[in-house]
């Protein structure tokens, strides 16, 4: 142990005496290790935001479909009854048809997109109801003509969200009727309004099921997909075991004809899409570190040069080979263990003021430090072992006539 110590005292003199060369040959370790704090982090911070920004649009839910391709079957109100009856830990069930025509209110006429359903569409979107209530089921069985929007797309047709009880005129399929509002929600989060694209000339609003059918011409309890919600700990399982009950309900086994999806199933391809990216970039970042580590070996290699002499003395006097590779390894190690340790405090503030510029949440394992660290190691004792190994076998003779 005190021969390392005094192994780690020479490698810190010599940096010291060769303050600036010292500096330049970490610039290729820090700048590598930096990137790959950074990559990470921001790697992490970006796959858990655009899970928060999903879960936050739709969390909770998951699709069941029927190919029409492979029966001549739909799903009807009769499959929710079911779904709800078989699966009681489930929040409910519903339809989602949508049309797509104008809404027309005291402060004009606006594209229009009309998510329809049962009362259970109320937990599809993630963002909660601020004013009013939601259609409740004995308005969407007796039809009746109501509609929850977003606060924001109260103001654009109302100029103001207090506008419950007030009427909006929507006009799909060269059909028109009157609807009234009963709920606002609050606005939804920024992924839904990057893949909506936020847009200032239309709205969004939700409607039962039935009265939308009856006055846009859809059918009434004839649907090709499903969705039900639940928490997100058990969704894929519900998912799943609503598969088995509407097919074994519709006598499809064998044919294929019914599919679940989960937004666990996005979430993992989302995980698996940005884990591939980020694999890439570290990637990018550990060519830094190899021609970091080739620099090391460069000024070893100046180094060993440099000092002949004193290795020549050394070995005179007794110094073994091992001792004489010892000594340089250990000097490259903490050379690179020093440019590792600057590169991982630049890596943590450069993720820092990333992550802050794009309001992301940094997210930086602590395995990744002290693999940061190990591996500026590792490149230290990988290169600088031919170095070493030269300086090593130097015949005393012929290092002293230097």
């Amino acid at each position: 142990m005190s021969k390392l110590g005094e192994y780690i005292k020479s490698a810190i003199k010599q940096m010291k005496h060769n303050g600036y060369r010292t500096l330049m040959t970490m610039l290729g370790i820090v700048i590598g290790i930096a990137a790959v704090i950074a990559v990470v982090a921001l790697g992490n911070g970006m796959k858990q935001y655009v899970k928060d920004q999903i879960n936050g649009i739709a969390g909770n839910y998951g699709i069941v479909m029927i190919d029409t391709s492979k029966t001549t079957d739909f799903f009807t109100p009769d499959d929710i009854s079911l779904l709800e009856e078989e699966l009681p830990d489930i929040k409910g069930a519903s339809p989602n048809d949508y049309g797509e025509g104008k809404a027309k209110g005291p402060r004009g006429t606006f594209l229009a997109t009309v998510q329809s359903g049962s009362e259970a569409l109320q937990y599809a979107f993630g963002n909660k109801l601020i004013k009013g209530s939601y259609f409740t089921r004995q308005q969407v069985e007796s039809g009746q003509r109501v509609c929850v929007m977003l606060q924001n797309d109260a103001k654009k047709l109302f100029g103001t969200d207090e506008c419950l009880g007030k009427e909006i005129e929507l006009s799909i399929n060269g059909k028109s009727a009157t609807y009234t509002v009963v709920g606002i929600r609050e606005n939804t989060n920024e992924l839904y309004n990057f893949f909506t694209q936020d847009m200032d000339y239309s709205v969004t609003l939700e409607a039962p099921y039935t009265s939308f059918a009856s006055d846009y011409g859809y059918d009434i309890g004839k649907w090709y997909q499903l969705i039900l919600f639940t928490d997100q700990d058990v969704l894929q399982k519900r998912c799943d075991e609503a598969k088995v009950i509407l097919t074994n309900a519709h006598g499809l086994r064998g044919a294929n004809a019914i599919s679940s999806y989960s937004m666990a199933d996005m979430t993992g391809e989302i995980d698996t899409i940005m884990g591939g990216a980020s694999k890439f970039l570290i990637l990018v970042a550990f060519i830094s570190l190899v021609v970091g580590g080739i620099g090391i070996m460069n000024i070893m290699l100046v180094s060993v040069t440099e000092r002949t002499r004193e290795i020549g003395i050394r070995k005179s006097i007794g110094a073994r080979t091992g001792a004489i590779t010892m000594q340089f390894l250990s000097e490259a190690a903490i050379l690179t263990l020093s440019g590792g340790i600057l590169g991982i405090i630049l890596g943590i503030v450069l993720a820092k003021v990333m992550c802050k510029m794009i309001n992301m949440p940094l997210i930086i394992p602590p395995t990744s430090i002290v693999g940061a660290a190990l591996f500026s190691i590792m490149v230290g004792l990988i290169f600088g072992l031919y170095p070493a190994r030269k300086a090593a076998k130097m015949k005393p003779i012929d290092a002293l006539r230097v």
